[in-house]
C-alpha cells in the first residue's frame, strides 16, 4: 500500500527548505563636514573594515600603514562622501563639502563709525532805489465792440506798454537756517564704510527723438576706511567727504560742490572733527539811467541797488569706537539674570540671582 504525503506537508517541507530572505540594510549614520582646498582632518579607523569614497577627485582619503586613522584632504570645490563599514555592522556616512581657498569669513574686528553732520547758514538781501522802465515808447494795445445797429462802442480797452512811470523800490530780507544730521554705520576693520545724504532733482532734457530725464545728486557724502591695530589701540581713518547744495536760477540748477580727503590717526574713542568747510558769497547790482544811477547817495534816486550776502559752514564729526561681541557664556549669564528678573515677584521662594555653584 502506498502512501502520498498531503498537499500541505509538501508546502510546509518547501517554506522549511527555501533559504531565509536577506535582513533589511542598515540605515548608516551621517555626518557633515566642512573643508577648504588643501584642508586636511583625520577620522578614526580603529575598527573600521572596508570603507568606499563617493566621487573622485574632490577629497583625498588616505589610510597609513598603521591603519589607526584615515587622512582627509580637500583637493577641488564639490561634494562627496565617504562610507565606514565597521566589523560590527554599523556604518557611518561622511558628507565632505569642499570650498574654495578664500571663501571663508576672516576674522576681523567691527568697527563702529558715527557721524555728526552740522550745517549753519546766514542770509541777507536788501533792494533799495527806485526802478526806472528800460525801454519808453512800446506799442499799446486797444480792444473794442461797436453796436452795429446804433453805431456806438459798447466796451473799449486800451493798454499802454513801456509807460515811463518809474517804481519805488524798498526790500530788505535775512534768514538763518540749521541743518542737524546723525548717523551710525559699522564697518569690518579694513573695509570701507559709506554715509550719503541728501536728494536729487530731476530735470527734463530734451533728447533726439525723446525727452530724456537727467538727476543731479546734492547733499552729503563721506567716505571712512577705518584701519584699526589691535596692540598700539591706535586707528587710522581715511577720509573723503564731498559736500554739494543747488545754486543758480532757472530752469537748469547748478550745483556748489566741496570736496576733502585726508588721513588722521587717533586713539579709540577719539573725535575727529572736519571744519573749515566754510564758503561766503556775495553779490551786488546795480540797475537804473545811466550816468545818474552812479552818483553818491542820490543816485538811489535814478536806479535801484541791491545786494546779496550768504554764509554757509558746515562741521563733521566723526567718533570711531570698537564694537565688543558679549561671548556665548556671557550671553547664556545675561539671559538667566534677565529671566530671574521678569520671574520674581517678591515671594520669600523667589530664585536666586546666582547660583551658588558657579
Amino acid at each position: 500500500m502506498s502512501i502520498r504525503p498531503s498537499l500541505a506537508a509538501v508546502a510546509t517541507a518547501v517554506a522549511l527548505a527555501a533559504p531565509a530572505a536577506p535582513a533589511a540594510a542598515q540605515t548608516p549614520e551621517t555626518r557633515q563636514v566642512e573643508l577648504t582646498v588643501g584642508q586636511q582632518i583625520t577620522i578614526p579607523a580603529k575598527g573600521v573594515a572596508k570603507y568606499s569614497e563617493g566621487a573622485s577627485g574632490v577629497v583625498d582619503v588616505r589610510l597609513p600603514e598603521d591603519g589607526s586613522e584615515f587622512i582627509v584632504v580637500g583637493l577641488a570645490q564639490g561634494i562627496t562622501t565617504l562610507l565606514l563599514i565597521y566589523e560590527d555592522g554599523h556604518r557611518v556616512q561622511y558628507t565632505f563639502t569642499v570650498k574654495p581657498l578664500g571663501s571663508e569669513v576672516p576674522d576681523a574686528e567691527n568697527i563702529r563709525l558715527d557721524f555728526y553732520f552740522v550745517e549753519l547758514s546766514d542770509s541777507d538781501n536788501y533792494n533799495v532805489g527806485v526802478a526806472w522802465p528800460s525801454s519808453i515808447g512800446a506799442g499799446g494795445t486797444l480792444n473794442a465792440s461797436i453796436d452795429l445797429t446804433s453805431g456806438s462802442f459798447t466796451t473799449a480797452t486800451a493798454t499802454i506798454a513801456g509807460h515811463p512811470l518809474p517804481r519805488l523800490d524798498l526790500l530788505q530780507a535775512s534768514g538763518w537756517a540749521k541743518v542737524a544730521r546723525q548717523a551710525s554705520v559699522i564697518t569690518a576693520n579694513g573695509k570701507q564704510a559709506e554715509f550719503n545724504s541728501g536728494g536729487e532733482v530731476n530735470i527734463a532734457v530734451q533728447g533726439s527723438l525723446a525727452a530724456e530725464l537727467r538727476t543731479i545728486p546734492f547733499g552729503t557724502v563721506v567716505k571712512v576706511l577705518p584701519r584699526y591695530d589691535e596692540k598700539t589701540g591706535r586707528l587710522e581713518l581715511t577720509i573723503s567727504a564731498d559736500f554739494s547744495s543747488l545754486s543758480g536760477t532757472g530752469s537748469v540748477p547748478g550745483r556748489s560742490v566741496s570736496k576733502v580727503t585726508t588721513v588722521v590717526n587717533v586713539e579709540m574713542n577719539q573725535a575727529v572733527v572736519l571744519a573749515g568747510l566754510r564758503s561766503q558769497s556775495e553779490a551786488a547790482t546795480r540797475e537804473g539811467l545811466p550816468v545818474l544811477s552812479q552818483i553818491p547817495v542820490i543816485g538811489a534816486l535814478f536806479g535801484r541797488h541791491g545786494k546779496r550776502t550768504e554764509q554757509v559752514q558746515n562741521v563733521l564729526f566723526i567718533v570711531p569706537s570698537v564694537v565688543d561681541v558679549v561671548k556665548m557664556d556671557a550671553r547664556r549669564r545675561i539671559g538667566e539674570a534677565l529671566a530671574t528678573y521678569r520671574a520674581f515677584d517678591g515671594g520669600a521662594a523667589a530664585p536666586e540671582l546666582i547660583d551658588g555653584q558657579r
